[in-house]
């Protein structure tokens, strides 16, 4: 058996003989990897049960099909874990608290990556988080809102080159076209200025978004340089530059290159701290892809 089931059945959380151990809760609109998922509703509140200390989310806003959702926060003393749930859901997850950290150095934390399912109703929800003691018993919910939007629509064009990542982190995209004009955050198009010679090959490039911009979070974590007809011929540079990593420990992210519906490029790679040190405008970041137009 499992140890972390085997706790969950010696506290009473679960029945001997149920198979709610195995249940993956593939219903469910929340789902959190690596816990242990339970069918019904959160149990009431229990008085003298630790209650919540404190509930981090860094975006409000989520998408269906939505991974990598951090959720952490802080406990009461006396809790050994975290019950985490959506109001209304077919059932919750039990997050095994860990060692307090820096901001509450007295108190147990909880940290859990969730992933939303593709089925979600964009709408209004409550995440609810109750802290659960080497009892079984439950303390107070604790009550966080948040909003399901619709997925945002991918980027269409000739020529699409696009960035993601996995955690709330300040991604930036360069993408330096045939002339070595460099589009990015600070120079969001290679078209001239109106009294500068226009260049009549291919249409012009585009950046479409600067996601999570000085870590405003914004959820989407998506950039893509967009060149809707025809792009210019010639050689294109792909760099991706780490702004920040938002107090995330890491972020992994992904490049891909896409010319009139067919992949043409393709790259990924890991963000840590030393990703971001350095000056973060034009010419930073590091080489992600080298691509030819014909």
């Amino acid at each position: 058996m499992r140890p972390f089931v085997w706790m969950l059945l010696r506290f009473g959380l679960l029945s001997c003989g149920s198979s709610v151990s195995d249940d993956p809760g593939e219903n469910s609109y929340l789902r959190v990897p690596g816990a242990a998922f339970i069918r019904g509703p959160m149990p009431a509140a229990t008085s003298g049960a630790p209650a919540v200390a404190s509930v981090v989310l860094l975006n409000s806003v989520i998408h269906p099909d939505r991974v990598g959702y951090p959720i952490a926060g802080a406990l009461d003393p006396g809790a050994t874990s975290a019950a985490v749930g959506l109001h209304g859901d077919v059932g919750y997850w039990i997050v095994p608290a860990g060692l307090p950290n820096v901001a509450t150095p007295m108190d147990p934390s909880f940290a859990a990556t969730a992933t939303f399912s593709a089925g979600i109703v964009p709408g209004s929800y409550t995440l609810i988080v109750q802290a659960v003691d080497g009892q079984g018993r439950f303390g107070a919910p604790r009550a966080q809102d948040i909003t399901a939007q619709s997925s945002p629509s991918a980027p269409t064009g000739d020529l699409v080159i696009t960035l993601s990542w996995d955690t709330e982190s300040d991604m930036d995209l360069h993408v330096v076209d045939p002339a070595g004009v460099e589009i990015f955050h600070g120079a969001m198009s290679d078209q001239p200025p109106p009294f500068a010679t226009q260049p009549e090959a291919g249409s012009y490039g585009h950046l479409d978004w600067d996601s999570n911009a000085n870590c405003v979070i914004d959820g989407k974590r998506q950039e893509s340089v967009i060149w809707p007809n025809s792009p210019p011929a010639g050689p294109y540079t792909v760099r991706i530059d780490t702004a920040s990593l938002c107090g995330q420990p890491i972020a992994h992210w992904t490049v891909q290159a896409m010319l009139e519906g067919k992949s043409v490029g393709e790259a990924q790679g890991i963000a840590v701290d030393a990703s971001t040190r350095g000056p973060h405008d034009r010419g930073a970041g590091v080489m992600a892809l080298e691509l030819n137009v014909p």
